[in-house]
């Protein structure tokens, strides 16, 4: 059971660093989904929302990379 909780922390973590590396990386398309799924039409993002995304981005990456790290020292010991 420990061995699976370290796998699951691991696949966690990933999936937070992906998250937040498509963030950083294309924060314009992202909003724009997201503007697109609520409002049903998008318009060009602020300047403000697209530091935002980026800060959320950075923050979820490194969330998830610290998750990813716990689990492999875990898993190493």
């Amino acid at each position: 059971m420990d061995l699976f909780m370290k796998i699951l922390l691991l696949l966690i973590g990933l999936g937070f660093a992906y998250v937040g590396f498509r963030f950083l990386i294309s924060s314009k398309k992202i909003i724009q989904a997201i503007q697109k799924y609520k409002y049903h039409q998008t318009a060009e993002p602020r300047k403000q929302e697209l530091i935002m995304a980026k800060i959320m981005g950075g923050l979820l990456l490194l969330i998830g990379l610290y998750y990813a790290v716990l689990s492999v020292i875990g898993l190493l010991s």
